[in-house]
């Protein structure tokens, strides 16, 4: 936000006085000032009947208005500035709706909106994402790393989320089961995306903790999470542990495929993603995970034919 500090000459509110009474009136321009809107819209919306000044010099033409009306006016730019016609508004005034109703309709409103702003930055992050994988491709394929993981106990619950239910919720749900209250517990936690791609309509989905074979954790339901006992077997995984929060999967993911083509090898399972530091709370980038991809080295046929 910037200020305007320029010097003007001129007063910055001129009251004006009514003849009639002892009403405080300000002029258009500056009522325009204190709703911070133009002369031009308050000239609008008084020629359709919409927000019409408190009174109307008949000599001059001149428009006032008083402070009283502000919460009128305020709520009329509200509705406009939450994409609502002003046809609606009117009927809105019109029909004298409740402050409950238009409350309701502006809190619908907003959560669409919100939902549309956190849609485009996704989308914007993404291009960033792509662009960086682009700049920086030789740079992030030298940052995977392989490493032999061995085989681990696996503590975790697996669902497969439809498109209206939220990864997150999940997530979390199962997070608050495994740690109890205890984030600072032995044993990392690991999500594995069971699905072959990206699927428009589900998202298989397990989240679990490896621990030793000594450590014990009741498999009760909580809160409708089942979590099962199991293994998981060991690996050679290229990994990658992206250095940026935002569509940080994209970066790795990319990274690790130039990196598995460049040297020969196959994929061999399902992606898992391991928190080397967990995120505080819903809405939360500041953690940090490691993008592992169980690989096998490609064999190589031999053309004879070819050595011929």
């Amino acid at each position: 936000m910037s200020l305007d500090l320029r010097v003007t000459s001129r007063p910055i509110l001129k009251i004006q006085r009514s003849r009639s009474n002892e009403n405080i009136m300000y002029s258009i321009g500056e009522y325009a000032r204190i709703a911070q809107v133009s002369k031009r819209l308050l000239r609008y919306y008084d020629e359709i009947g919409l927000f019409q000044p408190i009174k109307i010099e008949r000599e001059s033409g001149h428009r006032y208005y008083s402070a009283t009306q502000l919460p009128e006016l305020n709520r009329i730019l509200a509705l406009k500035d939450l994409g609502i016609s002003l046809n609606q508004i009117q009927r809105f005034v019109r029909d004298d709706i409740s402050p409950t109703e238009i409350q309701g309709m502006l809190s619908l409103r907003k959560a669409e909106l919100e939902q549309q702003v956190l849609e485009e930055l996704q989308r914007i992050r993404t291009i960033e994402s792509r662009l960086k994988q682009i700049q920086e491709r030789d740079s992030l394929v030298k940052d995977v790393i392989v490493k032999q993981v061995p085989e681990q106990r696996f503590v975790s619950a697996r669902k497969v989320l439809s498109q209206v239910e939220s990864p997150d919720d999940f997530f979390w749900a199962v997070l608050n089961v495994l740690t109890q209250g205890d984030r600072g517990s032995k044993g990392k936690m690991t999500i594995i995306f069971h699905e072959d791609g990206i699927e428009s309509d589900y998202i298989d989905m397990e989240f679990g903790k490896s621990l030793d074979r000594s450590s014990r954790l009741a498999l009760a339901n909580h809160n409708g999470i089942t979590l099962t006992d199991k293994s998981l077997s060991s690996a050679t995984m290229a990994t990658f542990v992206p250095q940026t929060k935002d569509c940080s999967k994209l970066l790795g993911y990319n990274a690790i495929a130039s990196w598995v083509e460049a040297n020969h090898y196959d994929l061999a399972g399902p992606v898992r993603l391991v928190f080397l530091e967990l995120p505080k709370q819903p809405g939360d980038d500041d953690y940090v995970m490691e993008i592992q991809f169980p690989v096998r080295k490609r064999e190589v046929e031999l053309n004879l034919q070819s050595l011929n």
